[in-house]
């Protein structure tokens, strides 16, 4: 289908083209509406502004600039539907998204979800949040800068009220117009952020390029593979400006715009070719040379028919007289936040007395310990013998907690080998007295401690010496003998049979020593080799060397000369 269009001056007042480009430049102004509990989340010594554009020297009125600002939540206090918000100065608004706060090495985990719209950015937390430690990350967001100023900070606001000054990019002071003005004929492309199904395409024409013509035709290739495309109802719009910093950092401004239609001098005759995808548009100076100190702006808006996704790419070509020009868009994300939190456990210990009757009131001290982040985390728990059970709370997914027990000294009663047990339990490690337990995600793990109480230690067994000795080589053997392994018999106990196991030239022996019913074993006074296994019985461990004995060797045959 092909159509004449009449463009037409508006004549509509400052306000609208204000909020015109906004929307040009993708800019949303919405209120976000307070959820749940707002927590001071954001740490406002980290809240810094960058420019986006590397050809500029400073961030100017209408340039990108990206706000960075780190978050965390204070150990274990973090709660789903936690709500926490950055508000931007008046001379920034930010382009409107949405955005997760991902985890750093799991992109599948989120901590809450962002939005950003004109004057701030509100996070809401989610559940992930809970029963972690290390809480933290950090957001983007892109913005654009709608206001002149001639401070050297810009003021922002997090909650409950905090406000603090951030220094522009680079020590710049203040923000006023780019004093770089367009010298080349241009095209370019955005995704106006009025309008999540448009994208936007403008050609740039500095009057000293066609200062010599008195007619231009500028002509829109707007059509692209595998996407339906239309022009949006009163587009193109064609305007020129004085080629001044101020007129081009004000293109809304009546004082500046001056749109072009059929009636106008350059007039604007525009024609749409829906079956070409093609805009055609004349302009016509009357016989006259157009003016080097203007600049002539050609804008279109397309409409896609849906939703334009995150990395979908639009090009388009247009023909300014002779002049190809080719323009691109890529739809990215004008935001982005991160998070890490690290999972905590609990350790809950009781402790059990058996074999004997002891005070109550008695208190067993437990020490814990374990390592995170390169620091050693240490306390102790006081356990009582009734059962009731100490808990070691958010430690650490991970974390390997060593506990001991300090035995007590209680008159009248001599307490055996402790026995640490439970789920991811590793008892007699790193020594007797003490336990290993790796924390697992979320649960609270339970530890029981065990001790046997039994009479004095003069009324306990004690256990016998071993003497060892390594086997020895017979006359004109090759083979050593077994080693030589001889107990001290006590009474109330009982050993098993040594136990002999040869690793290459090394042998190593083992006996086990349990005491008789209604006996305990004097854990306190073991003789050198023995240790306790943590079940109440103890292991008698010593490794000799194995003599390497003489082979006997074959005569070899006489030599007989050449």
């Amino acid at each position: 289908m092909l159509k004449t269009v009449k463009v037409r001056g508006t004549g509509r007042p400052l306000a609208f083209f204000l909020a015109f480009l906004l929307g040009l430049f993708g800019i949303v102004a919405t209120s976000s509406e307070a959820r749940a509990a707002e927590i001071p989340a954001i740490d406002v010594s980290s809240i810094r502004i960058t420019k986006l554009t590397a050809e500029e020297a400073a961030i100017y009125k209408w340039s990108a600039a990206r706000i960075d600002a780190n978050w965390s939540v204070p150990d274990g206090t973090g709660k789903a539907g936690d709500t926490f918000r950055l508000a931007l100065p008046k001379e920034l608004g930010a382009f409107a998204d949405t955005f997760d706060l991902r985890d750093e090495d799991d992109e599948s985990l989120t901590y809450g979800r962002c939005e950003a719209t004109l004057a701030e950015v509100v996070c809401i937390l989610n559940e992930n949040v809970e029963n972690r430690h290390d809480v933290n990350g950090s957001l983007w967001v892109r913005t654009q800068v709608k206001e002149l100023t001639t401070a050297n900070t810009l003021e922002f606001e997090t909650n409950n009220g905090v406000k603090v000054q951030v220094p522009l990019p680079d020590g710049q002071r203040g923000i006023g117009y780019n004093p770089v003005l367009p010298i080349e004929t241009s095209k370019s492309g955005w995704f106006p952020g009025t309008d999540r199904t448009a994208v936007y395409w403008r050609v740039v024409i500095p009057g000293a390029k066609i200062s010599g013509h008195s007619s231009v035709t500028i002509v829109d290739e707007y059509g692209q593979a595998g996407a339906t495309l239309t022009v949006s109802e009163g587009y193109p719009k064609i305007f020129w400006v004085p080629a001044t910093p101020e007129c081009w950092g004000e293109l809304s401004s009546s004082a500046c715009r001056h749109d072009l239609d059929g009636t106008s001098v350059p007039s604007a005759a525009v024609t749409i070719d829906e079956n070409r995808d093609q805009v055609r548009v004349t302009l016509d100076n009357k016989g006259q040379n157009f003016q080097a100190d203007r600049i002539y702006v050609f804008d279109l808006e397309l409409r896609t028919g849906g939703d334009i996704p995150i990395g979908s790419k639009y090009v388009n070509r247009a023909t300014v007289s002779d002049k190809q020009l080719l323009g691109s868009a890529e739809k990215n994300h004008s935001c982005a936040g991160s998070g890490t939190g690290e999972v905590v456990g609990h350790i809950g210990v009781k402790k059990v007395v058996t074999g004997g009757t002891v005070d109550p009131g008695v208190a067993y001290p437990v020490t814990w310990s374990y390592q995170h982040g390169g620091v050693t985390r240490s306390g102790e728990l006081s356990l009582k013998g009734d059962g009731t059970v100490e808990t070691l709370n958010n430690i650490p997914d991970g974390a390997v907690v060593t506990l001991t027990e300090k035995v007590p000294s209680v008159a009248g009663v001599s307490f055996g080998d402790p026995a640490f047990s439970g789920d991811g339990v590793t008892d007699n490690t790193p020594d007797a007295n003490s336990a290993q337990v790796t924390i697992a995600g979320l649960k609270t793990l339970e530890v029981t401690l065990t001790n046997p109480a039994g009479a004095p230690a003069g009324d306990q067994a004690v256990l016998g010496a071993v003497d060892v000795e390594a086997g020895v080589c017979p006359p004109g053997g090759t083979e050593p003998t077994e080693p030589s392994v001889r107990v001290t018999p006590t009474e109330g106990v009982v050993y098993s049979e040594p136990r002999i196991t040869r690793n290459g030239n090394r042998a190593t022996i083992q006996v086990t020593a349990t005491a008789e019913a209604g006996r305990t074993i004097d854990g306190q006074n073991l003789p050198d080799g023995w240790a306790a296994a943590g079940n109440g019985s103890f292991v008698f461990t010593r490794t000799v060397a194995i003599p390497t004995c003489g082979k006997a060797v074959k005569p070899g045959l006489p030599r007989t000369g050449a």
